[in-house]
């Protein structure tokens, strides 16, 4: 059953996301680019998280070992992030194909602002990688696999929030 718990809010949390960054998206596409908009999205699946090895506790009358909320916080992390993965992938490869020249652009901006506040060298380096900005199926398949470490990390924190054991009287 805890699995139930963690399947059902990680789709929450990853279609929570979806059409948040889709609300952006359609309000302006630059917005939905902005680190604090993408980063704010962490707050849903930390409710996510949450929510699921709190469930599987109540399941368990009341208890929880680490590792059981470890599991269930992390795989809502993985169905969420799988979610949004998917949605950025068919965005960038059929719904908006100038989303990536969007992004270079964006990120090409932002980077003028900070001129002066990085070597020249670093610059041109960054220039050099926003030209070959990419978001095919390898670049999303290695940046799901390597967000799963931060996930992992913060479902830990989470399981060592909610775990619970049971405590037995003398007698």
């Amino acid at each position: 059953m805890e699995n139930n718990h963690a399947i059902k809010f990680g789709i929450f949390a990853g279609l929570g996301t979806v059409v948040f960054l889709f609300l952006f998206y359609w309000i302006e596409k630059t917005l939905m680019l902005s680190p604090s908009v993408i980063w704010s999205t962490i707050f849903l699946y930390l409710i996510g998280m949450y929510m699921a090895a709190v469930e599987v506790r109540k399941e368990n009358e009341g208890y929880i070992d680490f590792r059981t909320a470890l599991k269930a916080a992390f795989l809502v992390w993985a169905i969420a992030n799988a979610i949004y993965h998917a949605y950025s992938y068919l965005l960038y490869n059929f719904l908006d194909k100038d989303m990536i020249n969007v992004q270079k652009a964006y990120v090409s901006d932002q980077m003028k602002e900070m001129d002066g506040l990085i070597s020249e060298d670093y610059l041109e380096q960054i220039n050099q990688n926003i030209e070959i900005l990419s978001y095919d199926l390898s670049t999303v398949i290695s940046t799901y696999a390597s967000s799963l470490i931060m996930g992992f990390l913060i479902a830990a924190i989470i399981a060592r929030m909610v775990r619970r054991k049971p405590t037995f009287e003398a007698k």
